[in-house]
């Protein structure tokens, strides 16, 4: 854990490179807990891999065999959190705390009691805790004061499937604004409780075999969603302090936007028009254009006519550009994690551009002329631009980021002298 450097960079007041000047904001580190394993490294190994890591669901007893995405059994909450303090925290919570801490080693970054107040922290969550007392308090990850030494904002957002990716979007926006130096953005969710399986069942989005690898997004063979937990965390900085610190930058974030329900003037457009406005929005405020996107990481809930819905949302974000870029979603790996699903797409773009490689689409058979996107069979490795991810929520909420790569510049390795 680096400290001296960090706390001389961070002390100080919040100002931009230049006045008027927008702030600029990279990915550090990034961490993940999944059915995939309960590191980054297992996360990134198994979309390379196109490995299925869904498996017959034995959090409970369904009324139906089921395949569900579920974190290894061996996994007993973050390590080094003490015992006082995961007692007072949900499941989600948990997931969501060892996924910060693995992104905040990845970043060698330390929280302490010179630079705690210029640090904040964003989760996203879906579906609400349950429990009494303490165990309620974990629906925001209680833990990221205690846990991380954080002490500027920290705060919960729900916004259904986007919740994960509006914590990154407004994550951003917290040091964009000039509000904090460095935020952690999370996504986490642990759905696989008989209440939350039972609201999906009944709404008919889940898949109805036992097949764990029936989560086929796009495919023309998909039936439905399989659920999955996790979470996936992303430390994000200001450029200047991360450049200064002299840490590995894994993509720099090009534009951010949250979009929701029908526009102020009272027209109703589609909400597939206000969905594509999202992506529109975050190409837009970084003064990027669809030619330099070169991969989208779906969120590939499964559903037919969800991702009909979606790919015709990519199409009108892109336009021709769609025909030419590649795709990939992180669903068939590890299940539709809901709140935490677009964290880890968020996480997995970021690999993608620092790796310069494309996962492929661990579960895809046959094309669905309605969905028709640019899947690739095995891991794909080319120059990556930019890469771009969006995740919605069930009743109007969009969130949208563009990731791109980071190009080092004169002055970027001077050290952050220390007073």
């Amino acid at each position: 854990m680096v400290s001296g450097g960090v706390s001389g960079g961070m002390n100080r007041g919040v100002t931009s490179d230049d006045a008027g000047e927008r702030r600029r904001v990279v990915v550090t580190g990034v961490g993940a807990v999944s059915a995939a394993g309960l590191t980054t490294a297992d996360y990134w190994s198994a979309l390379s891999e196109g490995r299925v890591c869904t498996s017959p669901l034995t959090a409970f007893e369904a009324p139906r065999a089921v395949a569900a995405g579920q974190v290894d059994e061996s996994w007993r909450g973050p390590s080094g959190a003490p015992d006082w303090l995961l007692e007072r925290m949900d499941r989600a919570s948990q997931l969501a705390l060892d996924a910060a801490i693995q992104a905040q080693t990845d970043a060698r970054i330390e929280f302490n009691q010179q630079n705690a107040f210029v640090v904040g922290a964003v989760t996203g969550m879906a579906h609400p805790s349950i429990g009494d007392g303490w165990a309620a308090l974990g629906s925001g990850l209680s833990g990221a004061s205690l846990g991380l030494n954080i002490a500027g904002p920290v705060f919960t957002v729900s916004m259904g499937g986007a919740s994960g990716l509006a914590s990154v979007v407004l994550a951003t926006q917290l040091i964009r604004s000039g509000v904090v130096r460095a935020a952690m953005a999370i996504g986490a969710e642990a759905p696989l409780r008989e209440d939350v399986w039972q609201s999906y069942e009944s709404s008919g989005l889940l898949d109805q075999t036992d097949d764990p690898k029936a989560q086929r997004p796009f495919d023309a063979n998909r039936q439905g969603m399989i659920l999955g937990e996790g979470a996936g965390a992303l430390m994000l900085e200001d450029r200047q302090l991360a450049a200064q610190r002299g840490v590995h930058i894994y993509a720099e974030i090009g534009g951010e936007a949250l979009t929701s329900g029908p526009m102020g003037d009272g027209q109703a457009p589609t909400d597939v028009e206000v969905a594509r406005r999202a992506t529109g929005d975050a190409m837009l405020g970084g003064e990027i254009s669809p030619s330099d996107i070169d991969v989208v990481v779906a969120a590939g809930a499964g559903s037919r006519l969800g991702d009909e819905r979606e790919t015709d949302i990519i199409e009108r974000a892109f336009g021709r550009r769609t025909l030419d870029m590649y795709a990939t979603t992180v669903s068939p790996n590890v299940g539709y994690t809901a709140g935490a699903s677009g964290a880890l797409s968020a996480v997995a773009a970021a690999m993608i551009v620092d790796q310069r490689q494309v996962p492929p689409h661990a579960t895809f058979q046959e094309q669905d002329i309605a969905c028709k996107l640019g899947f690739v069979p095995k891991l794909y490795e080319d120059r990556i631009v930019g890469a771009a991810t969006a995740a919605y929520g069930a009743h109007g909420q969009n969130a949208a980021l563009v990731l791109m790569p980071h190009v080092p510049e004169a002055g970027d390795e001077l050290p952050v002298m220390v007073n």
